[in-house]
């Protein structure tokens, strides 16, 4: 009786295996260009590639992945606002003050309107969604233009990275089935 189930199951069990294997395979192959597909329409892929792998989990699905990128992007807006509070706090002019309260207003309009984007995400209003994610580009382009020469490398390099986040967002919204 055990040999027939040995020479019966077995080989039934390992092809179910192999099937499953090559599914999971193709699942990530997906996955894979799907964050591919998104990566690419940023100024820094690596930096794409990289937050995608660190906060998602296979299968990628375009809303969990949209979700994704709004919480990053929220949370990086916070991080940055936080940032220009301590520039302003720490430059010497008015001019700089007033230039840093710019991008500080800019930024806290940002988040309120990522804070809405991920309302409307969860209410599977994607037309809210898609409204909201379209202002945001503007509040982080307003605080890059407002400061000019007076912008440091860092402050430069926390605007890229948020604008990228931005795009990471619009694009993976823009897979969503509606």
């Amino acid at each position: 009786m055990a040999s027939f189930f040995t020479s019966y199951f077995l080989p039934l069990v390992l092809i179910a295996n192999i099937f499953n294997f090559q599914t999971s395979l193709c699942d990530t192959s997906a996955d894979e260009a799907l964050i591919a597909g998104i990566c690419r329409q940023v100024q820094d892929p690596p930096f794409c590639l990289n937050t995608f792998r660190q906060i998602l989990a296979h299968p990628y699905v375009p809303e969990e992945v949209t979700r994704a990128a709004i919480a990053q992007s929220l949370q990086k807006a916070n991080n940055n606002r936080a940032f220009i509070e301590a520039a302003k706090a720490a430059a010497k002019d008015k001019e700089t003050q007033d230039l840093y309260a710019i991008c500080d207003s800019s930024y806290g309009l940002l988040i309120t309107v990522l804070q809405d984007a991920a309302q409307s995400l969860a209410k599977k209003d994607y037309n809210g969604l898609e409204n909201d994610l379209s202002k945001c580009p503007k509040f982080v382009s307003d605080c890059q233009n407002v400061l000019g020469s007076k912008t440091t490398p860092e402050m430069l390099d926390r605007s890229r990275k948020q604008f990228d986040l931005i795009i990471m967002s619009k694009a993976a919204e823009s897979l969503i089935k509606k």
